[in-house]
């Protein structure tokens, strides 16, 4: 159990790796450690938007059917 946490560190932190290296590409410059932690705080408030997003939207189409809109003629 303790090797998998290790494992998950080791994920979470090459991900966070490129990330930043992204981020830092599109900037066109080194990002300090303080501002690497507030974007990173700030893309993890983005995706647990997005989570939640896709939860009430996904629990919306249960039951429902959905009817594809076709183009007018």
């Amino acid at each position: 159990m303790h090797a998998c946490n290790d494992r998950d560190d080791r994920c979470r932190t090459r991900g966070e790796a490129a990330a930043r290296a992204v981020l830092e590409l599109r900037a066109g410059r080194s990002l300090t450690d303080a501002e690497w932690a507030t974007m990173c705080a700030r893309l993890l408030e983005f995706a647990c938007v997005l989570r939640g997003w896709d939860r009430e939207t996904t629990a919306s189409r249960r039951g429902n059917v959905e009817v594809l809109c076709q183009p007018e003629p």
